[in-house]
């Protein structure tokens, strides 16, 4: 703490406070929404994407009747 002619120099930092406070609110809706793109539900995925995405593959199903797409 300085000495000035003032009683007590919280206006500086208060500012300080307020300014970083908005950085930290800043920085953390960033990181949220870039979460929220990333793991958010797109909606029912196929169960090959499912396994892609566990690093499994799914076995290849024999061609011939009640097989094919």
């Amino acid at each position: 703490m300085k000495v000035t002619s003032e009683k007590l120099c919280r206006a500086q930092h208060e500012l300080y406070h307020q300014a970083s406070t908005y950085m930290c609110l800043l920085q953390s809706v960033r990181q949220h929404l870039a979460l929220h793109q990333e793991y958010h539900s797109k909606g029912e995925r196929s169960p090959h994407e499912v396994a892609q995405l566990v690093g499994l593959k799914l076995p290849q199903q024999p061609g011939g009747k009640g097989w094919e797409k």
